[in-house]
């Protein structure tokens, strides 16, 4: 029985709250009270704004988007002329899930959580509750380079206002020191207003501590993903590689992935053949996800070429 291809459950939801947090935290007690509505605050809330919209956009997305299904009437062809082809590692018999009973085509997986087979499956994710594979991957690239984007830069404006925060207090406290004693009317205002603004600074602090170790997380798995994106692997592919790797050296020959086509060809492979349409959401993966050319498939073309089949 397959599962839902996805469901927004606690984790789903408290990614989202996260986000809100942040972002309301940053507009409401950082660009509005300090920057107010002049040209770096208007700047600065257009850039944040789009950044954290695409980022969400891109992460609902992700979560309700089918990560890429095999058709169950996906049989491997008769007539193979590819050279490069997934069999069993024993039986060297086509790959088949006897769980979805179904043949699995090239690059694609079980997963026991979703409970199906997923097309280019690079791993499970337990944030977006959902896999990620041939039909959500460019998605979950594009909200790693959105969601990056806003973090870092709110995290840049919690620092640079509590910088500021803390220079306009040791001037007021200077001020103070310098000044006579005031009346018990003013203390008491002034003792209100203090405790409010105690109250959002905690929040603002809070909400600084969330976002440096968020940052630091999300840029490395964005540089991992990067390294992924470039030699055309998924996450299951490069713990293969490393195993094929070692088992290469050991008979002293060299292990090459299979579908890695070089940097261009890579993009191409992934992010589809327009590059001036890679950073837009929303549009279908490059593929039907059930065949990848390899990099063998281009030698035997040339091979073919000159010998002129």
């Amino acid at each position: 029985m397959i599962a839902p291809a996805w469901k927004v459950n606690k984790v789903v939801f408290g990614v989202l709250a996260t986000f809100v947090l942040i972002y309301g935290t940053v507009v409401i007690l950082v660009i509005i009270p300090w920057l107010s509505f002049s040209v770096p605050g208007v700047t600065n809330l257009l850039v944040l704004t789009i950044n954290a919209t695409l980022a969400l956009s891109c992460f609902v997305a992700c979560v309700i988007a089918d990560s890429g299904s095999v058709p169950r009437e996906w049989v491997p062809p008769v007539e193979e002329d590819r050279a490069v082809i997934e069999v069993k590692r024993k039986s060297g018999e086509s790959r088949y899930c006897k769980k979805c009973k179904c043949y699995k085509p090239p690059r694609s997986h079980h997963c026991r959580v979703c409970g199906k087979c997923v097309l280019r499956m690079d791993h499970h994710c337990p944030w977006i509750n959902n896999c990620v594979g041939h039909g959500n991957y460019k998605t979950f690239l594009l909200f790693l380079i959105y969601v990056n984007a806003a973090v870092v830069h709110a995290l840049g404006l919690f620092v640079a206002h509590a910088a500021h925060m803390i220079g306009l207090n040791s001037d007021h406290r200077r001020h103070a020191a310098r000044s006579s004693s005031t009346g018990s009317l003013l203390h008491s205002a002034a003792s209100g207003h203090a405790k409010t603004h105690v109250f959002w600074a905690v929040l603002q602090a809070i909400c600084t501590a969330m976002t440096f170790p968020l940052s630091i997380a999300l840029l490395m798995l964005l540089g991992w993903n990067a390294y992924l994106l470039l030699t055309n692997r998924t996450t299951i592919e490069y713990y293969e590689g490393v195993t094929a790797e070692v088992k290469a050296m050991r008979r002293g020959e060299r292990y090459q992935h299979p579908y890695d086509l070089g940097l261009c060809g890579n993009l191409h492979s992934i992010l589809g053949p327009n590059p001036e349409r890679w950073l837009f959401p929303g549009l279908a993966a490059a593929g039907d996800g059930l065949a990848f050319v390899t990099a063998w498939d281009h030698i035997k073309d040339d091979v073919d070429t000159l010998l002129g089949l």
